[in-house]
């Protein structure tokens, strides 16, 4: 198996641990997938770069210790989901490829469809996104582009992180925008002069208020995102790949009582080659929507699960990007933020669930803590996104997300739980406040040692 090394800051098994933690990752269903998630963790922690070659598969064969099928079987699986380029011919072998971004958006919208999410959680992300962006731009007193001047085709947001020098905010503005597009949930807002003054005169609470009338109210009677959203987001790949058709075997495995027939069946019927369908096939096992049956007859769709290949593959589109820790850590900062004042807006609607939680005795009671604030938030779209930044944070930074004043930080959680059950949002805000200030704290520390 993939042996990862560690030159700095954490052990790589310790790094491991924590990711699937964080990530709430299960066990593989094969030591091919096993040796795909080793295989993006060593990448992750080598900044994921794309174009590197990882030699011919008797090369990467003897590197995971694995027999020649489950080799194959992990590469089918990587270069499926856009990892993993593989070149025939005279100078070719594996190298290292970048997922692209509407493959991204369209594992998204899969795991939102499977789990009975809807459209309001993606508009509702796309908004905390642009106010992220924009308090960025008045804190460093970033301008607007002039009026007469030509925008991002992707809105104002992008254009404004990339002024403020974020990667990784204007990579997540991008995925936002992508969303929406492909869901059909509106267009890139049109520029706004009110909206934009405000920005200019640095005036936070007026630039806020023009956003959220600019980007228009969030209907929580937001229908349901439909199995035919990610299928169409993955065709924009401009390709006829296999994650297409994962996207479209898990609509019609969603629509039929029983068991999906044989590749070769499946093949046929589609006018695919076999060896897409079996991409396909094992996309949707590896995000853990189907168990494969042995002998590969057939699959049936299991219950939904954690969002772990997703966030897997988010991660390694944001360290691709190459967004450096500054900027994760800033973008982690912010979104962590979001997560409580919406959930006790929900709770004072109406109480859902106890927010209370059981105190940790493993060790990762901060991160327990955080991962249940932002399930509480009720959006299942930002929780996938924090967790993406926060796994690849580990494995660029080599450090775990830890606050100089830990004890004080899970005090205060423990607090923001109590008010977010009494659906107190002026108390969480305040709290939420002193916690992002104490977590800065870490980033001015990163920042002066850059």
């Amino acid at each position: 198996m993939v042996q990862v090394d560690s030159r700095s800051g954490i052990g790589g098994d310790e790094m491991h641990r924590i990711g699937a933690r964080m990530i709430g990752a299960a066990a593989p269903a094969s030591r091919a997938h096993e040796a795909v998630l080793f295989m993006e963790m060593d990448l992750l922690r080598q900044g994921w770069p794309v174009g590197q070659s990882l030699g011919a598969l008797p090369a990467l064969q003897k590197r995971l210790g694995l027999g020649r099928p489950a080799s194959r079987e992990a590469v089918t699986i990587l270069e499926a989901r856009g990892l993993l380029d593989v070149r025939r011919g005279p100078g070719g072998g594996l190298f290292v490829a970048a997922p692209a971004l509407d493959d991204v958006a369209g594992a998204v919208l899969m795991y939102l469809a499977l789990n009975g999410g809807t459209h309001a959680c993606i508009d509702e992300f796309r908004l905390l996104v642009w106010r992220m962006i924009v308090t960025a731009a008045i804190e460093r007193r970033i301008a607007p582009p002039a009026w007469d001047a030509a925008c991002s085709e992707w809105g104002l947001a992008v254009e404004l992180a990339e002024r403020a020098g974020n990667t990784t905010m204007a990579h997540l503005a991008r995925l936002a925008e992508t969303l929406v597009r492909i869901s059909d949930s509106g267009a890139v807002p049109p520029r706004n002069r009110r909206f934009e003054q405000a920005i200019m005169q640095a005036d936070l609470p007026e630039a806020l208020q023009r956003l959220d009338a600019l980007l228009g109210p969030v209907s929580e009677a937001a229908p349901v995102v439909a199995l035919e959203v990610p299928e169409r987001g993955f065709s924009l790949s401009g390709r006829k790949s296999a994650m297409a058709l994962a996207a479209r075997l898990a609509r019609e495995l969603s629509a039929s009582a029983g068991t999906q027939e044989a590749e070769w069946e499946t093949a046929d019927r589609l006018g695919y080659t076999d060896a897409a369908v079996r991409q396909a096939r094992r996309i949707l096992q590896d995000f853990g929507i189907v168990r494969c049956r042995r002998g590969r007859k057939g699959a049936e769709l299991a219950p939904p699960s954690a969002p772990t290949g997703v966030i897997r593959l988010l991660a390694a589109c944001l360290v691709a990007s190459a967004g450096s820790p500054m900027d994760l850590r800033e973008a982690i900062h912010a979104l962590i933020r979001c997560a409580p004042a919406l959930a006790a807006q929900r709770f004072k609607a109406g109480p859902i669930i106890s927010a209370s939680l059981s105190p940790g005795h493993d060790g990762f009671e901060l991160l327990t803590l955080e991962n249940h604030l932002l399930d509480l938030s009720g959006n299942p779209l930002l929780a996938i996104i924090v967790r993406s930044l926060g796994l690849a944070n580990i494995f660029i930074v080599r450090e775990p997300l830890t606050p100089p004043h830990l004890r004080d930080v899970m005090a205060i959680n423990r607090r923001i739980l109590q008010a977010i059950e009494a659906g107190d949002v002026e108390t969480v805000g305040a709290l939420a406040q002193i916690k992002f200030q104490m977590m800065q704290q870490s980033a001015e520390e990163l920042r002066g040692a850059a």
